[in-house]
């Protein structure tokens, strides 16, 4: 490494939830939403093959072809899909909202798919 090179180390702010949350937590974490936009959350309990599963049918839901996913977009009834360039070129997204999670969840799955799909449910 150069003189004119400098060595920065950066770490990502981290959030463990198996601890209390105490006002220096929330401080923290309210930090790291508004200077990085994201944090990495561990001892969250979620397994390894349920991620793998989200992962998978993340993917599945994403890789639909436009015209399918506006079919839950802006202009539906349903609105779940946020399609690229409403927010961000890079950004996309299918939104679930409460009280009930999976009526809103099921909605989207509902209008996507011809047949009931066993994995979304």
């Amino acid at each position: 490494m150069s003189e004119t090179q400098t060595n920065h180390c950066v770490q990502l702010p981290v959030l463990d939830i198996s601890q209390p949350l105490c006002p220096s937590t929330l401080s923290s974490l309210s930090l790291a939403c508004k200077e990085w936009g994201f944090f990495y959350i561990t001892n969250h309990g979620v397994s390894r093959d349920l991620y793998r599963k989200v992962h998978s049918l993340s993917n599945h839901l994403f890789n639909f072809p436009c015209e399918s996913k506006l079919k839950v977009g802006p202009s539906s009834s349903v609105k779940t899909y946020t399609p690229h360039f409403i927010a961000s070129p890079f950004f996309e997204s299918f939104r679930v909202s409460g009280p009930d999670f999976f009526a809103s969840a099921q909605s989207t799955v509902d209008v996507l798919f011809d047949e009931p799909n066993s994995d979304f449910r």
